[in-house]
């Protein structure tokens, strides 16, 4: 699920092949990345309709975008990184995993770590790509649990299945809310495990101290565990730190808090 700027340096030495994926805005991958990274924006892509239509929609824009990229490099294993861990290369990989590419990996420490082991950067050149709303093939495989519907969150009930909120505790408690969003709170049963306790350092956490972490806030290791924040970013962090830290039914609410807003019909709660 991660790999260290040493292992991978340390694989590559001995023949192995990656697949490096830059996720940071394309500006910085063409100014200085790992050598022969490539580039996808899977940042800014959100979807509004958390159905089981939409969900497959979604797959297929980002099998549009992904695909060329991991067929260019046939058989190697993909890696992708920012600078440290934050928001962006645990949602490449959630999305590579979500399209049957199991063996995905996170660069733990991101591209500073390459750098602090004195590890060379080059220019970044070649494919780039953005997971966007466009005409895309129904995608030909993608794999159902990593993903979760408006209505099952709707249906969790905080033991069996628990929402478990990523973003920061203001956000949680309706004292703080985006402008794109008309509503302000959480959703009901959800645990607050926030994205930046899952992290430290940009790096992730050792998997017992995220195991502790998790259990603190709420969170059963028996328990469907459905993840979301505000887009969707923040949520892919927390799902591959559960991961991690060996939870193993967890999934993410992709069209999170900025879709649930949207529903005045749908019941939120406030405070602590």
């Amino acid at each position: 699920m991660i790999i260290s700027a040493q292992a991978l340096h340390l694989r590559q030495s001995r023949g192995e092949h990656f697949l490096l994926i830059d996720v940071r805005d394309a500006a910085e991958w063409q100014q200085a990345t790992l050598p022969g990274a490539l580039h996808c924006n899977v940042y800014d892509y959100f979807i509004a309709d958390s159905t089981e239509a939409g969900l497959a929609v979604m797959a297929a824009e980002a099998a549009s975008a992904l695909e060329p990229l991991l067929a260019s490099y046939p058989g190697a294993t993909p890696v992708f990184f920012e600078n440290q861990v934050g928001m962006r290369s645990p949602r490449g990989a959630w999305f590579a995993w979500l399209l049957g590419h199991e063996d995905a990996l996170i660069l733990d420490g991101g591209i500073e770590a390459w750098r602090e082991a004195g590890f060379a950067t080059a220019a970044g050149q070649g494919l780039s790509r953005t997971i966007a709303h466009q005409p895309a093939a129904e995608a030909t495989r993608w794999q159902r649990d990593l993903v979760c519907t408006r209505q099952q969150v709707q249906e969790a009930d905080g033991v069996a299945v628990i929402n478990v909120d990523a973003r920061r505790p203001s956000e949680f408690d309706g004292s703080f809310a985006h402008d794109c969003c008309p509503r302000a709170g959480r959703i009901p049963h959800s645990a607050l495990l926030f994205w930046e306790d899952v992290v430290s350092g940009g790096h992730f956490l050792e998997p017992e101290e995220i195991r502790q972490r998790a259990l603190a806030a709420g969170l059963r290791e028996e328990a469907k565990l459905q993840v979301y924040c505000h887009r969707g970013a923040r949520a892919a962090t927390v799902l591959a730190a559960l991961k991690r830290a060996g939870f193993s039914n967890v999934s993410v609410y992709v069209g999170s808090w900025h879709e649930w807003a949207e529903h005045p019909e749908l019941p939120l709660l406030r405070g602590s």
